[in-house]
């Protein structure tokens, strides 16, 4: 391709960001010909309003038009809320300053066009989470003591900010949008972020008294523009309902649940109160399906993944091998379940590998096989650090692992710790994790019970009902329907629209005009 056609190429795409194409004309057009009058049994003054947040995402706008058009009757007005008031590196040079300025710029045109794809689903008035301007807040002083004072990164982790608890979003969010595997407490960055956690917390505070919110729809409930409106709904007694996580189109939270992962925790009892002739039946509906991912194929559970972690190749998993930590990607939010025993993955990773390299153990390193480039940079790091251990090439298929005969498999969370249980491997987790009400991974409660387990791995076992607690753990989390606003009785996939695709819209429409 010629350079001219290159510029050309890249100048279209750049104006496509900002304008409207077939596929979201269309669904504007559809969108708009709903019009759902307010309960007409309460006067308008005492009519409560809906907060949507609004992600740049197709998936999102079309699961929150559903929402709305169950809900809408019954509220005066959907008001959107544009969350997305994080971004990297704002201070420094002038370079960096101009950097921020320029995303300033494309944010507020990201806004204007997303504004139109949700006003048409019905949100009357657009809310943002910015307060001041550029090179100034009115929290830069609390921010700067509280940045000062912190000495340890649980410090930060365990941070509260006028009575709410932040220091977990500040921290991911840090991770995130700092792309480091850790905190770096002397960062002017972490400052701003603290800034930045003050802001929205003023704004959202704001928004939810004077616009007499009742119920707040959102994506997730991590990292500041995200978290912190979620908590603060929560303490202002605001019902929410998030839709983060892949067993739910939404969870509502409670006061003593802000997260939007699914509520693991539960899963134990709710199966046993299943008739035992439903029980019968999801255990062997759950078998069928692992089966199947076991065979390389990709479920709900797995949407995430570009390929199936056991699709077959010809890499070579290393002989005398007896174990496996597998490594997450070190940007994503591990603070997403309710406790962890390190401050992040890379505490965890370094204290892991060193454990194995000081201890001669025989215990090989795989990392994510879905990571960012920017993890791989992480693990290149750590591969130096290391070289006396064994790394594996994050393509080996899991079902070569598993068939090598290895004794344990070490992760924080993953959902390789029930894949490991099934197979009759010992899993060893590092804090909270789905599967933590059923008997299938060994989950300490301390770093020196983690080392006493990682060091003494031969000595673990796997109980004799591992796989039938593996395919109860399946059943709950992946196929037992938890849905706490919409039915699956709509009959359509909401997960096949491509979040940055806009024809997974035509999708949506076709099954809307059916």
């Amino acid at each position: 391709m010629h350079l001219y056609q290159k510029i050309q190429n890249n100048i279209q795409a750049f104006v496509a960001r900002w304008t409207l194409d077939g596929f979201e004309s269309d669904f504007i057009k559809h969108a708009s010909n709903f019009k759902v009058a307010p309960h007409v049994y309460l006067e308008e003054k005492f009519r409560p309003n809906i907060l949507v947040q609004m992600p740049a995402d197709y998936f999102y706008l079309c699961l929150f038009f559903t929402a709305l058009r169950k809900l809408n009757g019954f509220y005066e007005h959907s008001i959107g809320l544009w969350h997305q008031n994080i971004m990297s590196s704002p201070r420094g040079n002038i370079l960096h300053k101009l950097f921020y300025f320029v995303r300033k710029i494309f944010n507020t045109l990201d806004r204007l066009k997303w504004q139109r794809l949700y006003k048409a689903i019905g949100l009357k008035k657009f809310e943002t989470l910015e307060i001041g301007y550029i090179g100034f807040t009115p929290y830069r002083k609390e921010a700067d003591e509280i940045w000062r004072s912190l000495k340890t990164k649980r410090d930060l982790l365990e941070l509260v900010v006028n009575g709410t608890h932040c220091g977990d979003l500040i921290y991911d969010t840090y991770l995130r949008y700092r792309i480091q595997p850790t905190v770096d407490l002397q960062d002017v960055y972490l400052r701003f972020l603290i800034e930045k956690a003050f802001q929205t917390q003023f704004k959202i505070r704001e928004i939810f008294e004077k616009d007499n919110i009742k119920i707040f729809l959102t994506s997730y409930s991590s990292y500041i523009q995200h978290g912190i409106p979620v908590r603060e709904a929560s303490r202002a007694g605001i019902e929410i309902f998030t839709s983060g996580n892949l067993s739910q189109y939404f969870k509502k939270l409670t006061n003593g649940d802000c997260l939007h992962a699914a509520s693991h925790w539960k899963y134990g009892e709710l199966f046993s109160n299943l008739p035992k002739l439903v029980q019968e039946e999801a255990l062997l509906r759950s078998s069928m399906e692992l089966e199947a991912r076991f065979k390389g194929g990709v479920d709900r559970a797995t949407l995430y993944m570009k390929e199936s972690a056991y699709t077959q190749n010809k890499l070579k998993f290393p002989m005398g091998i007896e174990g496996v930590v597998f490594l997450h990607d070190f940007f994503d939010s591990p603070h997403c379940y309710r406790n962890m025993l390190f401050e992040d993955f890379w505490e965890w990773a370094n204290f892991t590998i060193k454990k194995i390299a000081d201890n001669n153990l025989k215990i090989a390193i795989k990392p994510h096989p879905n990571q960012l480039p920017e993890s791989a940079i992480v693990v290149k790091s750590l591969m130096e650090m290391y070289p006396q251990v064994i790394w594996i090439d994050p393509r080996t298929s899991n079902a070569q692992i598993f068939s090598s005969g290895i004794k344990v498999g070490i992760s924080v969370y993953g959902t390789i710790l029930h894949e490991l249980a099934y197979h009759g491997i010992c899993p060893i987790a590092a804090g909270d994790h789905p599967h933590i009400d059923f008997n299938i991974a060994n989950t300490p409660i301390s770093i020196v019970e983690y080392e006493n387990l990682l060091i003494n791995y031969r000595n673990l076992s796997i109980r004799a009902d591992t796989k039938d607690e593996v395919l109860r753990f399946y059943y709950m989390h992946n196929i037992y329907s938890k849905e706490d606003l919409m039915s699956k009785a709509n009959n359509f996939d909401y997960r096949i629209i491509n979040q940055n695709i806009s024809k997974g819209l035509k999708e949506y429409l076709k099954f809307e005009n059916s």
